[in-house]
C-alpha cells in the first residue's frame, strides 16, 4: 500500500472518530430528550436528557420498547399511532395540538410534547423522537387563565354586587330617620348594619381575589384602594404614604387596608366633601393612619356602631387606638395608630 493511500485512510479514520465523538456529544447535551426507535419500537439509544425525564437509567431505556414510556391507557392507542406512521414515515414537529403524555418510572404522567423525524441508518428505517417536558408551560398557562378568572370574578364582585348593596343601604338611609314606629327605625339601622358588614367582607374577598402569587406591595395596595374609591366619592383624594410600610406585617397591613376602606365609605355616605386627605406613616414603632375631611363633620351625638365601632375594634384588637372628630371649621379627622 502506497503512503498516500494509507495517509488518506488515517484520515478518514479520524475524521469518523471526529464525528462519532461530535455526534455523542450533540446527543448528551441536548436539553430535549432524545431516543432513536426501530420499527418494531425497541428503542436503540436514549440520552441522559430522557432517561432523568422518565426516572429510568440509559442502560434500562435501550432495548426495551417505547410503549412502556406511555401512560397505561394511552399504550393500546400509541401502539396503532406507531404502526400507522411506520407505515407512511414523514416529520412531525412539536406544538402540533396533540395532548401527549409520559409516564416516569413512579407512574406519574406528565405533558409532553414530541416532534418526530425519519432516518435511514444501514437500510432500516429508524425514529429519531425528541421528547420535551411541558409541565411548567402548562402550570403557568393555567395559572394565568386562574387569575383571569379571578380578576373577572373581582370586578365582577365590585362593580355590580357591591354597588346594588351600597345603594340598598342608602335608599334605607334616606328614610330612616322618618320611619314610624322607633321600632322599624332600629330594625333599618340595624339592616344598614348588616349591609355594611356584607360588603365589607365583599371588598376583603375581592382583596384576597386579586393577590397573585407575587403578593402586590402594600403602598400598591392603598393606592389602587384609593383611585377605585374617587368615582364613589366624586373627587380623587390626596393620598400620601411613607416609604417604609411595606415592611409591616400581614396581620397589620390587613387591617390598615380595611380602616382604609371604612374610613373612606364613611366620607362617602355621611360627610358631603369636596375633598380629602389620607396620611399613612410608619414613625419609629408607631403606624399611623389619618383620613381628613372638608364635609359637614359629625352629628352632635355620632353613633358608636356600624364602620366606626369597626374601626375602633381593630384598633383596640391591634393594643392602638382611634378617634374620630369634628374639625374647625368643617369637616372630619380620623385618627388610628397601632404599635408596630
Amino acid at each position: 500500500m502506497s503512503k498516500s493511500v494509507t495517509a488518506s485512510y488515517g484520515r478518514i479514520l479520524h475524521d469518523d472518530m471526529d464525528n462519532d465523538r461530535l455526534a455523542a456529544a450533540l446527543i448528551e447535551s441536548c436539553p430535549d430528550g432524545l431516543l432513536l426507535i426501530d420499527a418494531d419500537g425497541i428503542i436503540t439509544l436514549a440520552n441522559p436528557k430522557v432517561a432523568s425525564m422518565f426516572g429510568r437509567s440509559m442502560d434500562s431505556l435501550v432495548g426495551s420498547t417505547v410503549d412502556q414510556l406511555v401512560p397505561g391507557e394511552y399504550r393500546d392507542q400509541h401502539h396503532q399511532r406507531r404502526t400507522s406512521f411506520n407505515k407512511r414515515p414523514a416529520t412531525r414537529s412539536m406544538g402540533t395540538g396533540l395532548q401527549l403524555f409520559g409516564e416516569n418510572s413512579r407512574g406519574n404522567m406528565f405533558p409532553v410534547e414530541i416532534s418526530l423525524s425519519p432516518v435511514t441508518i444501514d437500510n432500516a428505517v429508524q425514529t429519531i423522537a425528541t421528547i420535551r417536558d411541558v409541565s411548567d408551560r402548562q402550570e403557568a398557562v393555567a395559572l394565568m387563565a386562574m387569575h383571569r378568572d379571578r380578576e373577572r370574578i373581582a370586578r365582577d364582585l365590585h362593580d355590580m354586587v357591591i354597588q346594588r348593596i351600597f345603594a340598598a343601604g342608602m335608599s334605607l338611609q334616606a328614610v330612616q330617620s322618618s320611619a314610624q314606629p322607633p321600632m322599624v327605625a332600629e330594625r333599618i339601622a340595624a339592616t344598614i348594619t348588616e349591609l355594611d358588614d356584607t360588603i365589607r367582607e365583599l371588598r376583603s374577598a375581592i382583596f384576597q381575589l386579586g393577590q397573585h402569587d407575587d403578593k402586590r406591595s402594600l403602598s400598591a395596595q392603598l393606592t389602587e384602594l384609593v383611585h377605585d374609591r374617587a368615582r364613589h366619592l366624586g373627587f380623587e383624594p390626596t393620598l400620601s404614604i411613607g416609604n417604609d410600610i411595606d415592611v409591616l406585617p400581614d396581620f397589620i397591613a390587613d387591617q390598615l387596608v380595611a380602616t382604609v376602606t371604612e374610613g373612606i365609605s364613611n366620607v362617602v355616605r355621611h360627610a358631603q366633601a369636596s375633598s380629602a386627605d389620607i396620611s399613612i406613616r410608619l414613625d419609629s414603632d408607631v403606624v399611623s393612619l389619618v383620613i381628613d375631611d372638608n364635609g359637614k363633620g359629625l352629628p352632635d351625638e355620632p353613633k358608636r356602631s356600624g364602620g366606626l365601632s369597626n374601626m375602633m375594634w381593630r384598633a383596640a384588637e391591634l393594643g392602638g387606638s382611634c378617634t374620630v372628630e369634628s374639625c374647625e371649621p368643617t369637616g372630619t379627622r380620623l385618627e388610628w395608630h397601632i404599635p408596630v
